[in-house]
């Protein structure tokens, strides 16, 4: 599965966790029970886990489907594009082969919008990972 791969990546980059921007505030949707309190922050869930290419009966490879959520305080919009383009450059047209990844790419980017209940403005990014079963 590339969930811990896709955590590992927002989590441990040297661009995106420094003071100034996410700083290690990145977490999966479901692990939240309110708004953090500290802002930008990353989130992410996946959406979809399908069959990719089957042989000899079984699956060989899989695909990933993820949303990563780039949530910063109401304003404008500049430090959360930042996020998003150096979440791009973390999952566009990569290929890990040590870590199972054949590929992931970056699939859109969102409009912005409001979350009320976050209180915060957001965009999201749509990630597919292909890898080895």
């Amino acid at each position: 599965m590339s969930r811990v791969w896709i955590y590992s990546r927002l989590k441990n980059d040297s661009l995106l966790n420094v003071p100034t921007l996410v700083d290690g505030r990145v977490y999966a949707t479901t692990s939240l029970n309110t708004a953090p309190k500290a802002w930008p922050f990353i989130m992410y869930r996946q959406t979809s886990d399908v069959d990719w290419m089957r042989g000899d009966d079984q699956d060989q490879c899989r695909a990933d489907g993820y949303m990563v959520f780039f949530h910063d305080k109401p304003g404008d919009y500049l430090k959360i594009d930042t996020l998003i383009a150096h979440a791009q450059r973390l999952f566009k047209d990569v290929v890990d082969q040590p870590n199972g990844i054949i590929r992931s790419s970056w699939l859109e980017t969102s409009e912005d919008f409001r979350d009320e209940d976050m209180g915060t403005i957001f965009k999201f990014g749509r990630i597919q990972t292909i890898y080895r079963v």
